[in-house]
């Protein structure tokens, strides 16, 4: 057994290995800042080894989540996972224990990244400027990352029945505290709610779940015939989608004016 497997092999929970992938973005250096904590030291040979072992997690995220769009879920087995990252199967093995867990990681990732562009607006923001940041940031990966909502198509089913039992096992193993994981967008768009800027009666909750599923749904279906739709009406699938978010803004703003 090499340092690296000893290493990850003393971070155990009640018995049962941890998984790399049960880490979140911090990683292997979350890793190695608890055992600084308890006096290990490290050598410079083993963390340039545990930086290759964290890209490769990130390299193996990225082409299974472009396999799985192409092929479909079922289609794909972690023997054309392996291949597509020019590594053998006992070494996917060392990331992720079953297809289950990868599809999960490759989720959790996505609504990370997602939840913290979300979080990165340093100003105070309105009720109306949440919906039209979300919308926004929807909009941009749509233009520069379609795979992000195309795999949310393939995966969502599972994560809904996941998510919509309380203390799913699943999830609680592959979300940590703090992740933004079920429920984050709802409460990101229904604080300051009743601030004013959005038309009196609408309610939050509904407003907020509206807003979330249907820009998303809105987009995997140009994501899937976007190309169809450009040669037929002329027009791109982005500017649709903005036009789209546009009206849903200018439905629910309080003087009928999207955000300026």
């Amino acid at each position: 057994m090499d340092s690296f497997q000893r290493l990850y092999r003393n971070f155990t929970k009640n018995g049962r290995v941890v998984y790399i992938h049960d880490f979140s973005a911090r990683g292997v250096c979350g890793i190695l800042g608890e055992e600084r904590k308890r006096g290990r030291r490290h050598t410079v040979p083993q963390m340039k080894y545990e930086k290759h072992n964290a890209r490769q997690y990130e390299q193996i995220l990225r082409a299974a989540r472009q396999l799985f769009v192409e092929k479909g879920i079922e289609r794909v087995s972690f023997s054309a996972v392996a291949d597509s990252c020019g590594i053998a199967r006992a070494t996917l093995y060392k990331y992720f224990p079953d297809k289950e867990s990868l599809l999960w990681a490759i989720h959790r990732q996505a609504l990370r990244t997602f939840g913290n562009a979300l979080r990165a607006e340093a100003r105070p923001l309105t009720a109306l400027e949440r919906f039209s940041v979300y919308f926004e940031e929807l909009a941009r990966r749509f233009e520069l990352d379609p795979d992000f909502l195309l795999f949310f198509d393939l995966f969502e089913k599972t994560y809904q029945a996941e998510t919509a039992r309380r203390g799913s096992a699943v999830y609680e193993r592959m979300f940590r505290p703090g992740d933004f994981g079920s429920g984050d967008t709802a409460r990101f768009l229904c604080e300051n709610f009743n601030d004013g800027s959005l038309r009196a009666g609408l309610d939050a909750q509904l407003t907020a779940v509206s807003a979330t599923y249907t820009a998303v749904y809105v987009l995997i279906g140009l994501g899937k015939d976007r190309a169809p739709l450009s040669l037929k009406y002329g027009m791109e699938a982005p500017a649709m989608a903005r036009f789209l978010f546009d009206a849903f803004l200018r439905g629910i703003s309080a003087d009928g004016a999207p955000p300026r």
